[in-house]
């Protein structure tokens, strides 16, 4: 590869078309996946292939758009939006049918031999969640009945 963002980039083309063998040869024999904000890391990649097969049979529609690359030393930061409609369980959610268009920022160490080590998503869950009718609107009356209930919960801890 001429430049370390081409094995990114073809990994990401290969997450726009779902083709998992694709996106697991980008990754080295020692790979892990990280997305802190949902709590979940994957060691190799049998527990990687496994995640994008859930992920893809959840969100048929999955795809990165407005992708930007910035190379910094033996890693590769990657900025876009991950869109998709939720028609299956994901993460234990049930499908709510619903659209999303959320921002991501990824980390990605490159190893000697120009694969990806990792690759480490960071994104906003709350937002996602809340595009997906699983937290409630910024704003509506669910939040200020969550908000009310908060404030009960620690007004009784005093």
């Amino acid at each position: 590869m001429s430049d370390v963002t081409d094995v990114v980039r073809e990994h990401m083309a290969a997450e726009d078309r779902q083709d998992v063998d694709t996106i697991l040869a980008t990754f080295s024999e020692n790979c892990w996946y990280r997305v802190p904000g949902l709590g979940l890391e994957m060691h190799g990649k049998h527990e990687i292939r496994r995640w994008y097969e859930e992920t893809f049979a959840a969100i048929p529609d999955f795809r990165n758009a407005d992708e930007r690359y910035w190379i910094a030393g033996d890693q590769v930061f990657f900025e876009a939006r991950i869109e998709g409609t939720h028609r299956g369980e994901w993460q234990g959610w049930a499908p709510t049918g619903r659209s999303f268009s959320t921002g991501i920022m990824c980390r990605i160490p490159i190893v000697a031999d120009g694969l990806m080590e990792a690759e480490i998503v960071y994104l906003d869950a709350a937002d996602l969640f809340t595009q997906l009718g699983l937290l409630p609107p910024r704003g509506g009356r669910q939040e200020r009945v969550l908000q009310a209930v908060h404030r009960l919960r620690m007004k009784a801890k005093r």
